[in-house]
């Protein structure tokens, strides 16, 4: 295999993969779970929304090229449904949880130290995520973003992107080669949008009682937008 080939693999997979990062109900999808899982930060979310994806990726080349099942790609559109109805209740649920902390809330201050003080003993360190106070975890989550992140990577267009390329590749090593720098560039454009959303996030939270819920529910709105234009291409535009 000439040496170009794997240049070609290299750089055609890592760009591609960063531009599939940055498709909009990604970033909704990424965002949303930021906002909703705070037992891990932002960053963790999407690397493990990433690894789900590589996996479905993963799993749909070799049914498509290993196994000659092409008529896998026409149940991907299934998986974009899926897609749609998930961004709809992250957003659902973002805009319900910006409402609930825009409410005035009454704080028991005799038993909060003493609560405090149980959670922060049993974790091993403190830490603050996305509209939550300074806390500690004795587990943690992530598997809503595995989950979602295999139903982004079986999705129609994700598999058309990443597999469209390989006829261009003449050996399997080479295809292979591409499809690991087609999800290293997804995770790498899912990280560093996490880590911009995680820095405005903690922005938004010191700023004051206001800007945090609006902030949420900015990323509420956007989550139910992009599922519902995801949606309606998907039903009226044949996906």
């Amino acid at each position: 295999m000439s040496v170009s080939i794997w240049y070609q693999a290299v750089l055609l997979g890592t760009w591609f993969g960063l531009l599939h990062a940055f498709d909009a109900d990604h970033l909704a999808t990424i965002g949303g779970l930021a906002a909703r899982d705070r037992a891990l930060p932002a960053a963790a979310n999407a690397l493990r929304w990433a690894l789900g994806h590589a996996v479905a990726i993963g799993l749909v080349a070799t049914a498509v090229l290993g196994l000659d099942l092409a008529g896998i790609i026409d149940w991907t559109s299934y998986a974009e449904l899926l897609v749609c109805l998930a961004l709809l209740a992250i957003g659902a649920q973002a805009l319900r949880a910006a409402w609930r902390s825009a409410r005035p809330q009454s704080v028991d201050t005799t038993a909060a130290p003493a609560a405090l003080g149980r959670h922060v003993h049993t974790a091993a360190r403190p830490h603050l995520h996305f509209l939550a106070p300074w806390h500690a975890h004795t587990r943690r989550g992530g598997h809503t973003s595995v989950a979602m992140g295999l139903i982004h990577g079986g999705a129609g267009s994700a598999a058309v992107l990443a597999l469209l390329p390989l006829a261009h590749f003449q050996s399997r090593l080479a295809s292979a080669v591409y499809l690991l720098c087609f999800s290293a560039g997804v995770a790498v454009g899912a990280l560093a949008f996490a880590k911009i959303f995680a820095l405005v996030a903690r922005r938004s939270t010191v700023g004051g009682e206001r800007l945090a819920p609006a902030f949420q529910a900015a990323v509420g709105a956007f989550a139910i937008g992009s599922g519902s234009l995801l949606l309606i291409e998907v039903l009226y535009g044949g996906g």
